[in-house]
């Protein structure tokens, strides 16, 4: 059991695929932030039980197609998560004397806010992949027996389209952490 622990949900492909780093990008840096990810944000909303088959499916090579849906459908949310997360390191570097930043010789690095602004938005974006996800789940429910969120996440009508427009103060409140993390 404990070998499925580092088991990462999506290959380097997906994550190359649905990132917002380049192609050209050395994506080696980028792994370790995969599995920090995919705890802290990917296996609170998919469960332990869900958790455990997918990284047993995925060990062994034997996904199910409704999983295999799965996994293509929360790469787009554990990618820029793993970017998200890695940002700050890539910025600056602990090092044996210290924390340095990062320099490049062909280009001009961010200063800690226009960092702190990049991480905001990649958080926006993977929150509202994770909310795509949750959607899928929901509406997918019974091909997803494991998934059991907390809460009852589901009970709101899942991709109902709607001619009315959401209002948008401005203003930004957190929501609560816990339960799969429907609005």
């Amino acid at each position: 059991m404990n070998e499925l622990i580092q088991i990462p949900l999506i290959s380097e492909e997906l994550f190359k695929l649905h990132s917002p780093i380049t192609a050209a990008t050395d994506i080696t840096e980028f792994i370790p932030y995969i599995a920090i990810a995919q705890e802290l944000h990917i296996a609170p909303v998919l469960g332990e039980p869900m958790m455990h088959e997918l990284k047993e499916q995925i060990n062994t090579n034997s996904l199910t197609a409704e999983n295999s849906d799965l996994v293509l459908r929360l790469a787009p949310a554990l990618s820029f998560f793993a970017v998200y997360q890695a940002l700050p390191f890539h910025w600056a570097a602990v090092v044996n004397k210290g924390i340095t930043i990062r320099e490049s010789e062909n280009s001009k690095g961010i200063d800690i806010k226009d960092l702190a602004q990049l991480r905001q938005w990649m958080k926006n974006d993977a929150d509202l992949l994770k909310g795509q996800l949750i959607a899928f789940l929901c509406k997918c429910r019974n091909s997803y027996p494991l998934w059991r969120p907390q809460d009852d996440c589901c009970s709101d009508i899942v991709n109902e389209g709607s001619t009315q427009k959401d209002f948008d103060s401005g203003f930004y409140f957190a929501r609560p952490s816990g339960g799969c993390g429907c609005k």
